[in-house]
């Protein structure tokens, strides 16, 4: 059986709105799965606190539920504004990122790797 050989190639330029492309869906979903958590996290607590309104605390455990339901709500909207916009800021600073990788690739050379055939 004959042995594959391998080669070093040069990475000398990254571009840029593909690494926008990849790091503002990453950075999106990982917002929005925050942002859900966080959500959880804070009707959790809301419903745990009895936060409400002055006309359900006469009601038992109605302020708790009713409370963390409202408090689930915007926290779910507020995930979602996270997610866009931890999204958007991503995919920027991933974008810069590979503009400043070019430059200095151009310098300094570009990252090696060793593939094989």
């Amino acid at each position: 059986m004959a042995e594959k050989t391998s080669r070093v190639v040069e990475l000398k330029s990254i571009d840029p709105w593909s690494v926008f492309k990849l790091t503002f869906i990453a950075c999106l979903i990982i917002g929005l799965i925050v942002g859900i958590f966080l959500a959880i996290f804070g009707a959790l607590l809301m419903g745990i606190l009895g936060v409400a309104t002055a006309d359900l605390h006469d009601i038992p455990f109605a302020g708790g539920v009713l409370g963390g339901m409202g408090g689930f709500a915007g926290g779910l909207l507020l995930g979602v504004l996270l997610g866009i916009v931890y999204g958007v800021l991503g995919g920027i600073s991933g974008a810069i990122y590979a503009l400043l990788y070019d430059l200095f690739a151009a310098i300094a050379g570009g990252i090696k790797i060793r593939i094989k055939e």
